[in-house]
């Protein structure tokens, strides 16, 4: 059985056979050891349709390209330079898009440790400013490290969204924020919902397409 170079089957001791396509464009069919090469043909023909559509999303996506020395925050490459004068401070510069510290921001862990600070300041100011502003009272609320999801709103009114966020534009950040906060208001995602969510923010689209495409770089 011949499969695609992008299609990659794995045989793995589990009840039922799935499907993956992440966005590096692979297909992963994972089966169990009984299935046989027809279970495998047929599978992939019931789960076409679905690949093809994942495929075109994932093809649609771009990456953010970032330089040796640049960091990406708000949705904006910013220039990293390091600069002894500065002992514990971080300095932006907005106007100019650099950044000037003498810790080394980039070294991974503690560009990541950095952002996630300057994400718990900035997303904790901005909910509390857009949560007044709409009178939409949360409970608690959380940063978080979460791998597939941009936020979360629980029953108990406890909102908690991902410190990668401080990487998108402002725009895409509030959206975020009002996503969440609406959450309050209705638990999933219905006509009322949307409806509801465009209401405090008529231009959500906006920014669901920016994250439709290089949601991936952040």
């Amino acid at each position: 059985m011949q499969l695609p170079d992008n299609y990659i089957l794995i045989e793995k001791a589990v009840k039922h056979a799935r499907v993956q396509v992440n966005e590096n464009k692979l297909v992963r069919i994972i089966v169990p050891p009984s299935f046989t090469k027809e279970d495998i043909v047929a599978l992939i023909e019931k789960k076409q349709k679905w690949i093809d559509k994942h495929l075109r999303f994932f093809s649609q996506m771009s990456k953010i390209e970032l330089q040796r020395n640049q960091l990406l925050l708000y949705g904006n490459r910013y220039a990293y330079f390091y600069d002894t004068t500065f002992e514990q401070k971080v300095i932006i510069n907005h106007e100019h898009k650099t950044i000037q510290a003498k810790r080394n921001l980039l070294d991974i862990p503690t560009q990541e440790k950095w952002l996630k600070g300057v994400a718990k300041k900035h997303l904790t100011q901005r909910i509390d400013e857009l949560s007044h502003k709409f009178g939409l009272q949360y409970n608690k609320f959380y940063i978080r490290n979460q791998k597939k999801k941009w936020g979360n709103c629980s029953g108990e009114k406890n909102i908690s969204l991902n410190w990668r966020l401080i990487k998108a534009p402002l725009f895409v950040i509030d959206y975020l924020i009002v996503h969440e906060l609406v959450h309050i208001l209705v638990m999933n995602h219905t006509h009322k919902f949307w409806t509801l969510l465009k209401s405090y923010y008529p231009d959500y689209r906006d920014a669901i397409n920016w994250l439709d495409k290089y949601g991936n770089s952040l």
